[in-house]
């Protein structure tokens, strides 16, 4: 669950090239996000249980003063570039509303996102208008820190340099205006978001302006033929006469052409000189942006997570299919005791080198991530082999045998570096989500009570195998596929203080069959129900109600129905917001299918962006959903 203690930040011009990467940073690093955005407009950010967006204008006071949270943090990111009329009114007339609902709403800081452009001696409508409303921040009565960042690039579909790359890639000949020796400081995206949030920690910072940027600077020459050599393109550099520019720019204009191939405002910011210095607010936030040469190898030649996955069972073949369609994964080794299985992950046209052992694959390949698809009393020695090497490893659920493996995993993960993940699926379903942030919200007031159920008709006599085999599977019902229901549990009501359970056997010897739990969190009481040997039930089915004190939740992880003032209102999963905004692999939608591509996207993107926030399930939320399953059988 998250806090109800998140810093709240407003964000303007949250869809914008930079709003979006914003976002999504501020949403990863626990902040309760308000991402402005006008009417009709469609999230390019993650929709997540932190980010709420507001739909509100610049030009429309009203909707800027009920959309400001009070007493928040707002970072500025409108404005309009280069249209005549409209930089007037939102660069100038909106900042102007903007402050006035920032006083009203007592906010308590305003960060504004300005421009090198304001520093030009010839300026345009954008750098005009962009140096007004420095003025009115500074004149605003309001704590405030002005950026004025110089180009920043990234990836997305918006902004200068994607222009750059299109116009690159389409043309032999792409226009460079003057000599094209005018120095920038371009500034990646994702180190402007990291500074943005550096200056969001220092809340006694107030009345400074810094230029932002890369600290070498490098000429519009070598942007376009760093870009033009990535791209493996033949294209030239065409040197445009600064006159030439400015009337093709001026023609542009009176034609009024939406999207022209450049505007009166990039002529004259590309060819003169703002002289940036980024080296003030590098020296007072230690921070230090990565060259623009690294930056274009992560823009264009994107580090592959090389995965190797252990155990090419069903659960293995199920994650090979989702990671084999994720393009910035490369399947490096698959490990199996069988090789007659090699033969079919192949025939899938899966990647990969088989190796008998995954001792045999780190001596030949180099792993970013290991996927742990065996049975259960082998995941603590590989787990231990992926720590000891630094690698991150996402591990099939259950993650723990029994509560001796539970301790000692928690003492042999404590600084590790690396991501845990767990697959907990249920916990990536978007209903369940929605209830847990329903919950955390209060708008429906404490929890009352709740009650689970699974079922599932997967025993329906005398069995044999690992799974039914206690000192090998750890239990029955409970441990396999009770994880799931109970890593749901926690996500919306965390670990309980108490624990009871009545165990019953009906076909199996060892293991339970069936399981009765009462969670008691002092405040309410939770019953949970689990079976594996229902008849007539193919496919398992799951059940919760969460009763609050004005309404009642209940949901089969398909559609969520919202009980209150005796009216009902049903909402289906895919009416919900996606948990992550990358497109994944729906491999069964019968059995919670799209959980299952959404917690590989998860565990691959937190692995890339080395972020273990992005993991829902990680070892720490295991450690807390096992506990409650290991104290059922004491």
């Amino acid at each position: 669950m998250l806090s109800k203690k998140m810093k709240k930040v407003l964000v303007t011009g949250a869809n914008g090239f930079i709003g979006q990467h914003l976002v999504n940073f501020l949403a990863d690093n626990g902040y309760e996000v308000w991402a402005m955005l006008r009417k009709g407009s469609i999230p390019g950010f993650d929709l997540r249980e932190n980010v709420k967006v507001v739909v509100a204008d610049l030009l429309d006071k009203k909707s800027l003063l009920g959309g400001i949270p009070k007493a928040c943090v707002v970072i500025n990111l409108a404005a309009n570039p280069y249209d005549p009329v409209l930089s007037y009114k939102v660069n100038v007339e909106g900042t102007q509303n903007l402050v006035v609902a920032c006083n009203r709403n007592k906010v308590g800081r305003l960060i504004h996102i300005s421009s090198q452009a304001t520093k030009i001696e010839k300026k345009g409508v954008y750098a005009i208008t962009k140096l007004k409303s420095d003025e009115i921040v500074k004149k605003s009565g309001i704590k405030y820190v002005i950026l004025k960042p110089s180009l920043v690039y990234g990836e997305g579909e918006k902004g200068l340099f994607n222009k750059i790359k299109i116009l690159v890639s389409a043309l032999p000949l792409v226009p460079v205006f003057g000599n094209g020796k005018t120095k920038v400081n371009p500034i990646y995206v994702k180190d402007f978001c990291k500074l943005i949030g550096l200056v969001l920690q220092n809340p006694k910072e107030s009345g400074g302006v810094y230029d932002v940027g890369s600290l070498e600077s490098v000429t519009y020459n070598d942007i376009y033929l760093k870009i033009i050599k990535a791209l493996g393109k033949k294209t030239k550099v065409l040197h445009v006469p600064v006159w030439m520019g400015l009337l093709g720019g001026r023609i542009f204009e009176m034609l009024k052409m939406k999207n022209p191939p450049f505007f009166v405002d990039n002529v004259l910011g590309s060819t003169q000189e703002t002289n940036c210095d980024p080296s003030v607010v590098m020296k007072k936030y230690n921070y230090l942006p990565m060259k623009f040469a690294d930056g274009v190898r992560e823009v264009f030649f994107k580090k592959k997570v090389r995965v190797a996955v252990v155990g090419l069972g069903k659960m293995g073949l199920m994650h090979l299919s989702i990671l084999s369609s994720f393009d910035d994964v490369e399947i490096v080794a698959l490990v199996d005791s069988n090789p007659k299985l090699f033969k079919t992950v192949k025939s899938m046209g899966v990647s990969g080198i088989f190796y008998p052992t995954f001792e045999d694959a780190l001596k030949n390949q180099k792993i970013d991530a290991l996927y742990v698809l065996t049975p259960t009393f082998s995941h603590f020695e590989y787990l231990r082999k992926a720590v000891k090497k630094n690698i991150s490893v996402f591990v099939e659920k259950p993650m723990f045998l029994n509560k001796k493996e539970l301790s000692a995993v928690e003492k042999m993960t404590k600084g590790f570096s690396g991501v845990v993940g767990v697959g907990y699926t249920l916990v990536c379903n978007r209903v369940y989500r929605e209830i847990a942030r329903i919950v955390n919200s209060g708008v429906y007031g404490k929890v009352v009570g709740f009650e689970a159920s699974y079922q599932h008709g997967e025993v329906l006599g005398p069995k044999k195998g690992w799974m039914f085999d206690k000192k090998k599977s750890g239990g029955g019902v409970l441990m396999n596929p009770g994880p799931h229901l109970f890593s749901v549990i926690n996500l919306i009501f965390g670990k309980a203080k108490r624990v009871k359970a009545e165990l019953r056997n009906i076909y199996s010897e060892v293991v339970e069959d069936e399981a009765s739990v009462v969670l008691d969190y002092g405040d309410f009481v939770g019953k949970v129900d689990l079976s594996w040997s229902v008849k007539g039930k193919f496919i398992a089915e799951s059940e919760l109600r969460v009763k609050m004190a004005k309404g009642e939740l209940v949901t089969n992880g398909k559609e969520l129905k919202i009980i209150s003032n005796g009216k009902m209102k049903t909402i289906k999963e895919e009416d919900l917001p996606r948990v992550v905004k990358e497109p994944v692999f729906n491999i069964n939608p019968q059995a919670n299918g799209e959980a299952y591509g959404v917690e590989d996207r998860l565990f691959i993107n937190a692995v890339k962006n080395k972020n273990k926030k992005l993991v829902i399930s990680d070892g720490k939320f295991a450690l807390d959903t096992e506990l409650m399953i290991h104290q059922c059988y004491e």
